[in-house]
């Protein structure tokens, strides 16, 4: 069973807000199309995010699968939501830029 560990705050957050901060601004400069598409490919990739950490769940921990489970369905309806709403597809090379920095936190997050 998952035995969480003890935490403190990463020294990395203020980078990591700054960052999310300042890509919002831009986004909400461009208007409510670009800054509604940033939110459906931030949703989609947390999805595929959240799959990752299901895949690596042991089998018998059905408490945090229920967890991740629930989280995943949050962020799909998020991202559906913000489509409605009118959303524009992103195009590329953003969410491939996206994906690279979201790749590149996590591995400092996860090594720091």
């Amino acid at each position: 069973m998952f035995q969480p560990r003890p935490r403190r705050p990463s020294l990395f957050n203020p980078l990591w807000y700054g960052g999310s901060y300042a890509l919002g601004v831009l986004a909400g400069l461009r208007g409510d199309g670009w800054n509604l598409g940033f939110v459906v490919e931030t949703e989609r990739q947390v999805e595929a995010h959240l799959d990752e950490h299901l895949d690596s769940l042991p089998e018998g921990d059905a408490r945090s699968r229920e967890i991740l489970r629930q989280m995943k369905i949050d962020e799909a309806r998020h991202a559906d939501n913000a489509e409605l709403a009118g959303a524009r597809v992103l195009p590329q090379p953003i969410p491939a830029l996206m994906a690279a920095a979201s790749k590149f936190m996590k591995t400092v997050a996860y090594r720091l």
